[in-house]
C-alpha cells in the first residue's frame, strides 16, 4: 500500500506541473494589464511602466516563464500584486483554513444525507416514498448552486431573518466567549454548506439507490435473510458495505465540484476564503496569486483522489492495488 501511495505521488508532481504550466500562458495571453491595478487617480503613468519593468512583465514570454520556472523550483511563488506586496502562501494560509472548513462540512453532509436517502429509496423501491425522494434528488441536482444560494438567501435571511446573511461571525461576536463563537460561526455556516451540499448529496443518493438494487437482489443477500439476521443488520452490515464500494470513489472526484462551488459561494456570503481571493486575484491580474491558488487547489484534489483509492480497498479488502 505504502508503495503505491509513493507511486502515485510520483505520477502527481508532474500532473500539478503541468496544470501550473497551462495556468501561466493562459492568464499571461487573457486581455488586461496588471499594472492598471497600480494606476490610480493623481499617480504618474510612469508608475505603470516601473511596475511593468519591476515584475518583468515586459519581458518575452518565454522569459517570463524561464524566471518563474527557476523561482517555483525553489519553492518561491512570487508576491501578491494586489495585495500590498504580501507572499502569496501568506495570503492563502489566512483563506485556506475557511475553504477546508465549509470542504469538509459539505463533503460530510453529501455522503451522510445521499446515503440515507439512496438506501431509503432502495428499500423502499417504487413505494411512494421512493419516487418522491428520487424527483426531489433529480430536482436538486439539476439546479444551479449560485442560483439555489441567492434563493436561500433570499427565504432565509431576508424574507424569514433565521440565518445571517453573510460573514463569518457576528461584528464583536469574540466577546461572545469560545462556546458563543464557535455556535456563532456554526451559526454562519449553515446557509453556505446547505447549498453546497443539496446538489452533491442528491447525485450521491442516486449512486447509492442503483448500486442498493444491484447488491440485494444477491446471493448473499438471500442467504444473510435466511439464516433469520433481522432486515436492519442485512441492510446495513451485508449490503450497505458493499453498495458503498463505487460510492467511495465519488469521495475524490467530487473535490473538484466542491471547490468550483466554493467560489461562487464564498463570493455571494462574502466568505474571506479561496474562492473569493481566487475571483479578486484574477479581476487585478494578479499572476503569482492565481498561480499559486491553482496549485493548493490541484494539490488537494490530487490527494483526494488518491485517498479515494485507498478507502476503495479499505472498503473491499478483495482489491489488489
Amino acid at each position: 500500500m505504502l508503495k503505491y501511495i509513493l507511486k502515485r505521488l510520483l505520477i502527481a508532481v508532474p500532473l500539478v506541473f503541468g496544470v501550473l504550466t497551462l495556468t501561466f500562458f493562459i492568464i499571461r495571453l487573457a486581455p488586461g494589464d496588471p499594472a492598471a491595478f497600480f494606476i490610480q487617480p493623481g499617480i504618474s503613468p510612469n508608475v505603470a511602466e516601473q511596475i511593468r519593468q519591476q515584475y518583468g512583465l515586459n519581458d518575452p514570454l518565454p522569459v517570463q516563464y524561464i524566471k518563474w520556472l527557476g523561482n517555483v523550483l525553489q519553492g518561491d511563488f512570487g508576491r501578491s500584486f494586489s495585495r500590498a506586496q504580501q507572499p502569496v502562501f501568506e495570503v492563502i494560509s489566512q483563506a485556506l483554513p475557511v475553504t477546508m472548513t465549509i470542504a469538509v462540512l459539505t463533503l460530510i453532509a453529501n455522503f451522510v444525507f445521499g446515503i440515507i436517502i439512496g438506501v431509503i429509496s432502495a428499500v423502499k423501491q417504487n413505494s411512494f416514498s421512493d419516487r418522491f425522494l428520487t424527483v426531489t434528488a433529480l430536482f436538486f441536482y439539476s439546479m444551479p448552486e449560485f442560483w439555489l444560494a441567492l434563493m436561500m438567501i433570499i427565504l432565509f435571511a431576508l424574507k424569514w431573518p433565521l440565518f445571517p446573511v453573510s460573514g463569518l461571525n457576528e461584528v464583536g461576536a469574540e466577546s461572545y466567549g469560545a462556546f458563543g463563537f464557535i455556535m456563532d460561526r456554526i451559526w454562519h455556516l449553515v446557509l453556505p454548506v446547505t447549498v453546497l451540499s443539496i446538489n452533491g448529496a442528491a447525485g450521491i443518493a442516486r449512486y447509492v439507490r442503483g448500486s442498493m438494487l444491484e447488491v440485494i437482489r444477491q446471493d448473499y443477500i438471500r442467504t444473510a435473510r435466511a439464516k433469520g439476521l433481522s432486515e436492519r443488520v442485512v441492510i446495513i452490515k451485508h449490503a450497505l458495505r458493499n453498495a458503498l464500494l463505487p460510492v467511495v470513489t465519488l469521495m475524490g472526484s467530487s473535490l473538484p465540484f466542491i471547490f468550483s462551488g466554493a467560489l461562487f459561494i464564498e463570493v455571494i456570503f462574502a466568505f474571506p476564503g479561496m474562492g473569493r481571493v481566487t475571483v479578486e486575484a484574477i479581476f487585478a491580474r494578479d499572476y503569482p496569486l492565481i498561480i499559486a491558488n491553482t496549485f493548493v487547489s490541484g494539490t488537494m484534489i490530487v490527494l483526494g483522489n488518491l485517498l479515494a483509492d485507498v478507502l476503495y480497498a479499505v472498503v473491499d479488502p478483495r482489491i489488489k492495488l
